[in-house]
This record gives C-alpha cells, structure tokens and sequence, in this order.
C-alpha cells in the first residue's frame, strides 16, 4: 500500500480516500476526465455552431418572389429642368405616358441637332428639310394628345388648370410652327424661330413630365389602351403625310437629304427647291 505521508502536491495527496491505492484513484480519475470529454464532443456534435447555422441557413431559405418595378414621380436634379433629366422611367407594359416621352426624347434631339447646323451655318435647304421633319412631328403628336389624350385626362378629372394651361401652350407652338413652315431658311429670323420654338416646346414638355403624368399615373386612367388608341391615329397621321401628293419628283436621295425628309421639303417649300 502507498505511503500516506506523501510530499505536499503529489498526485497521493490529491486523495479523498487515504486508504485507497494511488493507483485505483487515478484510474477512476482518468476515467471521469474521459467521460467528460465525450459528453461536450456528443453535445458539439448535436448541436452545429452559430457559423455553421448561419452558412446553412441561406439554402434552407425560400426564394424571395422578384419585386414588381413601381414608376415613382421624376424627380430632376436641382440644376436646369430639361426634356432628358424629368422623362419618367419606362413601365414593365408600355402605356400611353411611354409613347409622348418617346417622342418629347426624339423631337429634343432635332432641336438639338438643328442647333449645330444653325452654329456651322448649314445650307439653308438642309436646315429647312430638318426644321420640317420637327414640324411635322410636332404637328402629329399634338393632334394625338389633344384628340386622345387630354380628353381621357379630363375624363379622370384631372386638374383642368393643367390641361387648360396644355392646350393654350399647344395654341402658341402651332402659331410658331406655321411661321417656320412658311419661312425662308434665308430669312435672319428662321434660326431664332426654331430656337424659340425648341425651348418653348421644352418648358412645356418638362410641365407635362413633372406635373401632368404623375396625376395621369395616379388617376386611374387606362393608359396601356390609350397607347393602342394613340399609336394608331399617330400612324394614320404619319401615313397621311407621307402619301401626301408631290407636284415635282423629289430629289435623289443623300446623306444630306434623306428621301422622305425630302419629300416632306418638297411639298411643304415647293419654291425653294430647283
């Protein structure tokens, strides 16, 4: 048997039963020791760490449904309001509102490019033919609004000040366009009138993008059937003006002058042509 008078510290001392054999007492020691081992290595195992979870949580997720895109209202940066910078986004189904963008963003970039021949001091018949293309644009799509458009606006009951105020603007820019149309690209005042006429068209259009089509939106107007509705007079119109009768053949096409640009030259400013 073991000594019981054992330096202080040594594994005997540590003991409870001085009567028991070292040896017995470090095997029932050891064996504790592993029984306590197993135990947190069986609890590890049951339970998967907080890493773990969070790696395995994302595929035991449901796919999220995808989100419906909302048009919210314009809103344009505080510098200068123009055509471009207040379009309203384009909606998943296109609609009525989506069509007049498209064509208040094509007639913006006539005036603008009118803006550089007037600077180069283009020929006066390549200027006329580009001023008659914006015309007739113009023309087309203001007859598609008020036609269509602004009726169904006011059906909904939206603002009458607005639309009121629309079709006195509409007014003016028709009295500007007949000037351009029966102008001389000569004439000193023939570049200054396009010029006006573009930023007219501009504060009006940034009126109808900031003001007038987020009612339109909120209104609960029909404006995906509005859009077919449109869309066919405006290819009515256009069809009109392109089968519109010529007293002298157009001339060969160039890069100058496309061909129905120059017929729309010819008919409009039969004199100015040779």
């Amino acid at each position: 048997m073991a000594d019981d008078k054992t330096k202080r510290g040594s594994p005997d001392s540590k003991r409870l039963n001085k009567s028991e054999p070292y040896e017995m007492a470090y095997a029932r020691k050891k064996a504790k020791a592993a029984g306590k081992r197993s135990g947190t290595a069986a609890k590890k195992t049951a339970r998967p760490s907080a890493k773990a979870r969070a790696t395995a949580a994302p595929a035991a997720r449901k796919p999220r449904a995808a989100k419906t895109p909302v048009r919210s209202a314009p809103r344009p940066p505080s510098g200068e309001k123009t055509t471009e910078n207040t379009a309203p986004r384009t909606m998943k189904t296109a609609d009525a509102i989506d069509l007049l963008t498209d064509d208040h963003l094509q007639v913006s970039a006539l005036f603008k490019q009118y803006e550089k021949l007037a600077k180069k001091k283009a020929p006066a018949a390549q200027r006329q033919t580009l001023a008659g293309e914006i015309c007739a644009m113009l023309r087309t799509h203001t007859t598609i609004e008020e036609e269509i458009f602004y009726p169904a606006a006011r059906k909904a009951r939206i603002e009458a000040s607005l639309l009121d105020e629309a079709d006195i603007e509409h007014a003016s820019a028709k009295d500007l366009i007949g000037q351009i149309e029966s102008g001389n690209p000569a004439d000193d005042h023939y570049d200054a009138r396009v010029k006006v006429l573009g930023e007219y068209i501009t504060h009006h259009v940034v009126e109808e993008h900031t003001e007038m089509f987020p009612k339109c939106r909120r209104g609960g107007m029909d404006l995906v059937g509005l859009r077919e509705r449109m869309a066919a007079r405006k290819a009515e119109l256009e069809g009109q003006l392109t089968d519109r009768p010529v007293d002298n053949p157009p001339m060969a096409a160039s890069a100058e002058s496309p061909g129905i640009l120059t017929r729309i030259g010819d008919t409009l400013f039969p004199a100015i042509h040779p």
